[in-house]
Order: C-alpha cells, then structure tokens, then sequence
C-alpha cells in the first residue's frame, strides 16, 4: 500500500498506525454498543454469556508460534465475559488488502505441521518457481529453461519474470503442466486450512491465540460480521465448483482464491506470500 505524498515505506508505516487507531476507536465504539455486541456473540456463542463484556486491543501482540518462536497474533480486539467466553475479533478497515504475509518456507513447513505429512515434491517446486527469489536456489535450472522460452513466445512474460524473480502461472502451465496440476490441486485439497491459517491461526501455537470473527468496520455497506469458520466452510463447498486457478492479468501472476488472493510480495527484497482478502468474495460465500 502507497499513500500519496509518501514513500512506500512511509506508507507502511502510516498504514499500520492508522490500524491500530481503527482497533482502538472501534473498540472505543463497542464499549457503548451493547447491540452491536450481542450480534457478535449471536454469530459465534451458543449460550449466552454473563455478566459485563470487557474489550482488549491486542493488536501487533506477539504469542508463542508452532514453530518455538514468536508470531504476530491475528486478534485485533478480543470480547471476554466474566462467565469465561470470549470472541477474537480479527478487524478489517478496507474492503480488501494484506491477510497474511509469510515466507515460503515457514509456509509450508506450517501446513506439514497441521497435516502431519511432508508436502509433495511438485508442489514445493510449483510454489518456488512462482513466488521466485531466493526460493529458486534449487530449481534454477526450471526457471532458466521456462524462461528461455517465454523470451521467445511471450517476451511480455519475460520481462515481468525476469523483474520479478519468479515464472508466472501461465509459465509454469506450459513448461511444467505435472507441477502447476499439482500445485493447484494442493491449494484445492487444503482450502480450509490455508484459509484458517490467513485469516485467523496463522503461526500461533493456541486456539486461544487465533480469531474467530472478522468484522469490516469501514464497509461502504455497512458495518460486517463473519464467522471465520463459517467462512472455512464455505470456502470448501465452493471450491467444488469453481476450483482455484490463476488469475486473469500477466501471464497469471496470482492464484484466486475463494476469499481473495495470493500474490508476490516482496516488501523488503524477499519474496514472500501474500494472501489478500476481498470484501466483495467473502459476502459472495
């Protein structure tokens, strides 16, 4: 995200500030909203909870991950009743935007760990050609030969290609169509649990630690709420019918997925994962 006026690492920071100045004025908002608050509760709670709600603001906080270290914490704002319930509430202040951004390895070491099971070969070839950086450092010699090609064919390709690090889906299609089926077939048989991880685990290591509810607050419709494991249902009854694929633009330089996207990124020079959310998708589910 570039703010007008500002550098793009200005506009990150401007971005993140202006985050944790929604969570607090939101949950500045809910503190007087008894209404809104029973909403929440009704999407998720099946008793009714007792006594006072209290409302934390717990964003950027830092939590024990599966990996031994610390994680950022996908709760932004958190409902707890005396009783012992309590909602996470993951808040979103845009229709659509950054969801979760994760290196390669760190990806796909968290899917192995939640299936218990190493990941097939061709998919970590598929995912390494077409995130690009410095996760080609086995697969060179894949990059270098698709790349040849689409100098030839689709030099267009190429340049964004040769800019970015990385092959475009419609590359990877050509020159490996075994890896690329693979790849998108793995995206297909673990919707759920990449769309659980984006939007509400992440790394964290406790349940206790992940959101359950997303709330867009800055919706031109109106104020949102969705339960996360409602949109994990939906999203793989969906994909039965319209499966992940690449998207539309350069040669499919994104997946589309059913509550957004996932991207290059590469903010700091690694390419990383980025996996977009989409009012306008989620509504749709």
């Amino acid at each position: 995200m570039v703010i007008e006026g500002r550098d793009r690492s200005e506009g990150w920071r401007h971005a993140k500030l202006d985050g944790h100045a929604n969570e607090k004025q939101f949950a500045e908002f809910l503190v007087n909203d008894e209404e809104f608050i029973t909403e929440i509760r009704n999407h998720l709670l099946e008793i009714s909870p007792t006594g006072e709600p209290e409302i934390s603001v717990d964003g950027a906080k830092h939590v024990d991950s599966i990996f031994g270290d610390k994680t950022t914490s996908k709760v932004d704002l958190a409902i707890n009743w005396s009783s012992g319930e309590q909602i996470n509430i993951s808040l979103k202040k845009s229709n659509s935007g950054q969801v979760w951004l994760i290196s390669l390895p760190r990806f796909l070491s968290a899917i192995e760990f939640h299936l218990d099971q190493e990941i097939d070969l061709e998919v970590k070839i598929g995912l390494s050609l077409f995130i690009g950086g410095s996760n080609l450092a086995n697969y060179e010699s894949y990059f270098d030969q698709a790349l040849k090609l689409d100098k030839n064919k689709n030099p267009e390709f190429a340049d964004l290609e040769i800019h970015q690090s990385r092959l475009v889906g419609q590359s990877i299609k050509v020159n490996f169509p075994s890896v690329w089926d693979t790849t998108l077939d793995f995206f297909n048989s673990n919707i759920g649990l990449i769309t659980k991880l984006a939007f509400a685990q992440g790394l964290a290591k406790a349940d206790a630690d992940a959101a359950n509810v997303i709330v867009y607050n800055k919706a031109p419709s109106g104020q949102s709420i969705f339960s996360i494991s409602g949109i994990i249902q939906k999203a793989e009854l969906h994909i039965n019918s319209d499966p992940v694929t690449t998207g539309p633009r350069n040669g499919g330089s994104t997946l589309q997925l059913p509550t957004g996207f996932l991207q290059m990124h590469h903010p700091q020079g690694d390419n990383l994962l980025q996996f977009h959310h989409q009012h306008k998708k989620i509504c749709k589910l």
